[in-house]
């Protein structure tokens, strides 16, 4: 999918956020918990949509359905410096908002910022479920329930041994046993 440089960027750190979400420190499937702790903290985190819209994006996760696919391609391929960006005003008739994301739709408007924030999160929510050049998400392999030990493989635990060895040539505390 080619997207601008403005979403590109942004789409690798909303993913970033992603992956952080997924687990706890123990390594536990997370997700699920965790967005519903960013939904709680709206008021809290809403001043981070100007500099940081990546940690609130998570709270329409899955939040957006897209029956207008041409339009939003051609969002995604806008800068919010170009002439073009669209306002929320004009994408909203190419998003439909699931009906529980509703109230937290109307406190991101309330914010100044609030609508340059929605077309972000809703374009970023449609990269998230449409762009088939980006890697496959663990956000979305996770939610079948299935673990790395179920699967048979060994790479989250070496990868989780390797943390843990830099962490204690750090001069942490080994978690090994």
């Amino acid at each position: 999918m080619k997207k601008s440089y403005y979403f590109s960027e942004l789409s690798s750190a909303y993913d970033a956020e992603l992956q952080d979400l997924m687990s706890d420190s123990e390594g536990s499937p997370a997700l699920k918990a965790r967005l519903m702790e960013k939904r709680k903290e709206l008021k809290s985190i809403l001043p981070m949509i100007e500099f940081s819209p990546e940690m609130v994006l998570p709270v329409f996760y899955d939040g957006f359905s897209f029956p207008n696919a041409k339009a939003m391609t051609a969002a995604v391929m806008c800068e919010p410096d170009d002439g073009d960006f669209p306002n929320w005003n004009d994408l909203s008739s190419s998003v439909d908002v699931a009906s529980w994301a509703a109230p937290f739709l109307d406190a991101v408007l309330a914010e100044s910022a609030g609508e340059m924030f929605m077309v972000t999160a809703a374009c970023l929510e449609f990269i998230r479920k449409f762009d088939t050049s980006a890697p496959v998400s663990e956000a979305s392999e996770s939610e079948g329930g299935k673990n790395d030990e179920e699967d048979g493989d060994d790479e989250g635990r070496d990868l989780a041994e390797a943390g843990d060895d830099w962490m204690a040539e750090q001069g942490f505390d080994s978690f090994k046993s």
